[in-house]
């Protein structure tokens, strides 16, 4: 027991000795004029130890007062010698003192009893005032609100910093959202970084404490209405250290869909009281989260579904109609003249090339896509491309990739293809270049992309980086665009004697 718990009963047990002392030094002094009514002080020597310091010191102060009157004022004075009569009125006057000590315990209990549940209607009213305000969460990514839903949760409970972790169903990573992270996106961490949580004890329990996060804190269990006390490091390390400041507290979610927890720190208050609604607003968050998680399976079905109907309209209606126009060109060709039949060939030949192209963007685009690129598939599809767009505008091209198996995930290989062949073909069309390279650097979470060229290089001349271009929308508009839907960053050098693309996206 902490030393300022067991201060308290003392300091009422001293104000009750001392208040007896009081009223037996008041009794001397007006003797005189109050005899034989010489228990006129002690009522209040009794009462007011029972509403201010408890029943026990109102006990003491009672014994204490039927004492100092059989001693100091029952005749004979100062000896407790006692006659059957004065004996009598003593144990009349403890009965009557220990009836009224108990009546202003009591009632001294019931108007604390009314004011706290005054106080909880109040914090209820205000709770409820602020969580009916509760942001609306729109679109199916969940970085686009998560932060925005935490900083509110935040303000409700007067906190300064809170973050949230959560596992989805039938999802193997358990995910991070904090609202003070610059980063955009949210973080993705195999379970065993950051489970459990808390001790699984606590798991559906609301904690707090006014120590820091990562200290062997002295923690507030609530759990299903009951309040413990609990000692000892309380949450995963990984998720104490990005909490620093004092006055933590934790609250558990669970939906349809997510089950996580509520972290925050820098709370104003972490007593009792705060539990239900810390509790509150962690549900809120969860219901939030799940509904942006729903949104987000559907949207994905919805891309799904609008996938195939764009690669079977492109395969019916487009890939068709080139077909028809190349049999076309054919067909004049072997009915024109020698000098115009190789143009015309040559036309021919370079629809078919595009109309592989596209098929390959339509085998891109299928939900059934790969899952991730094989070892070296992204490397022979970039020579590929180099050979046929080499072969096209009669420039030599060259592609290296660190390390030369390169594996990427299928969404970033995708990418990637589309992202080199539209920087050598703007480059072709553009700069008119006498050779082009292309450098792909894998690191461990980092893919950096140059691509160089001896043109004339790009309207501007000098470096210009990522957030100039994308603030001045200067550049390859859809290259850019392409490079910040990766969450990737892109830099453009230009000179006279060519220019240098730089490319960096997380993987």
């Amino acid at each position: 027991m902490s030393p300022v718990r067991l201060r308290r009963p003392l300091l009422g047990y001293l104000a009750a000795v001392l208040a007896v002392v009081t009223a037996t030094t008041g009794t001397f002094l007006i003797y005189p004029l109050v005899a034989p009514s010489i228990a006129l002080l002690f009522f209040p020597a009794i009462i007011l130890p029972a509403m201010y310091a408890g029943y026990g010191p109102a006990l003491l102060a009672t014994v204490l007062s039927t004492a100092s009157l059989a001693y100091f004022f029952v005749p004979p004075r100062f000896s407790f010698n006692v006659g059957l009569d004065d004996a009598i009125r003593l144990a009349v006057f403890m009965v009557v003192a220990v009836g009224t000590a108990s009546f202003s315990y009591a009632r001294k209990r019931a108007e604390d009893a009314l004011r706290k549940s005054l106080r909880d209607l109040q914090l209820a009213t205000d709770t409820l005032r602020k969580v009916s305000g509760w942001p609306v969460l729109i679109g199916p990514e969940m970085s686009e609100g998560a932060k925005t839903i935490l900083q509110h949760a935040a303000t409700i409970v007067a906190a300064t910093h809170a973050l949230a972790v959560w596992e989805a169903e039938d999802e193997p990573w358990v995910y991070l959202a904090d609202a003070t992270s610059d980063r955009r996106e949210i973080d993705k961490h195999p379970p065993t970084e950051l489970t459990p949580f808390v001790p699984e004890a606590f798991a559906g329990a609301t904690l707090l404490t006014p120590d820091r996060a990562g200290e062997n804190a002295a923690v507030v269990v609530s759990h299903n209405g009951t309040i413990t006390q609990w000692r000892g490091r309380w949450m995963h390390a990984a998720i104490a250290a990005r909490l620093v400041e004092p006055r933590c507290a934790s609250a558990p979610f669970r939906t349809e869909h997510l089950v996580g927890r509520v972290f925050f720190s820098g709370l104003a208050d972490v007593g009792e009281d705060m539990a239900p609604i810390i509790d509150v607003v962690a549900r809120e968050v969860g219901t939030s989260f799940d509904q942006v998680f729903l949104g987000g399976r559907m949207h994905g079905v919805a891309i799904r579904e609008e996938r195939i109907r764009l690669a079977r309209d492109l395969h019916d209606g487009v890939l068709q109609t080139l077909t028809g126009i190349r049999f076309e060109l054919q067909a004049i060709a072997d009915d024109a003249a020698a000098s115009s039949r190789d143009r015309l060939l040559a036309i021919e030949r370079s629809i078919a090339i595009e109309q592989r192209e596209l098929r390959l963007f339509i085998e891109d685009i299928k939900p059934t896509a790969r899952a991730a690129s094989d070892a070296g598939q992204l490397s022979q599809d970039l020579e590929a491309m180099r050979v046929r767009l080499g072969a096209e505008w009669k420039t030599p091209i060259a592609i290296r990739l660190t390390p030369a198996a390169l594996s990427l995930p299928e969404s970033h290989a995708r990418a990637v293809r589309l992202m080199i062949h539209e920087a050598i073909v703007n480059a072709m069309k553009h700069a008119h270049p006498s050779r082009v390279s292309v450098d792909l650097y894998a690191g461990v979470d980092l893919l950096q992309i140059v691509i160089n060229d001896d043109g004339r290089g790009f309207p501007f001349r000098g470096r210009v980086e990522h957030d100039e271009l994308v603030g001045s929308n200067r550049g390859p508009a859809s290259l850019r665009d392409r490079v910040v839907a990766l969450d990737g960053r892109i830099a453009i050098e230009s000179k006279v004697t060519g220019s240098r693309v730089e490319i960096s996206l997380p993987i």
